[in-house]
């Protein structure tokens, strides 16, 4: 795979490897490896992204460490930013950076949701709509909203 980028994708201050990003895709402030497939309308920012990524279309991604071989599946939101929240509210424009990492081998089903500071151990399935705001270990197999972890049965390969 060589390096095939939209003319429509916007790339600033990063660095892609040998990677295919699709329509619309705005990448800011992150690190792509080789391999991955980027789908049309996401946005990642302030990511470090390992090799031989699928990112489907519709994701907004930022402040995420990502292994190797993970699958995001579309309309994803996996936001390592917050707001502190106080008696008297949330003060404008304060971002609190935490954060997310998904190790080797994640996979995340459609419209999933990945809290700020959030660590998602390797082999770990996302199911469908799930929203995640605690870390899991590896080889579990979360479901529902909020998500609640299950032990895995069976090994997935690579």
């Amino acid at each position: 795979m060589g390096n095939e980028i939209d003319r429509t994708a916007r790339i600033v201050d990063s660095t892609v490897g040998s990677t295919e990003i699709r329509e619309y895709v705005t990448v800011h402030d992150s690190d792509i490896g080789d391999e991955c497939q980027i789908y049309e309308r996401t946005s990642i920012k302030k990511c470090s992204i390992g090799d031989t990524i699928d990112i489907n279309a519709g994701c907004y991604i930022e402040n995420a460490e990502i292994g190797d071989h993970v699958q995001i599946g579309p309309n994803c939101s996996i936001v390592g930013v917050t707001h502190e929240l106080s008696e008297d509210g949330m003060t404008f424009q304060n971002d609190i950076f935490e954060r997310i990492i998904l190790h080797h081998g994640v996979f995340i089903g459609a419209g999933a949701v990945v809290g700020p500071g959030v660590e998602i151990g390797e082999r770990t399935v996302l199911s469908a709509g799930s929203t995640v705001v605690d870390d899991v270990g590896s080889e579990k197999i979360v479901l529902g909203s909020p998500g609640t972890a299950r032990c895995r049965s069976t090994r997935l390969d690579d």
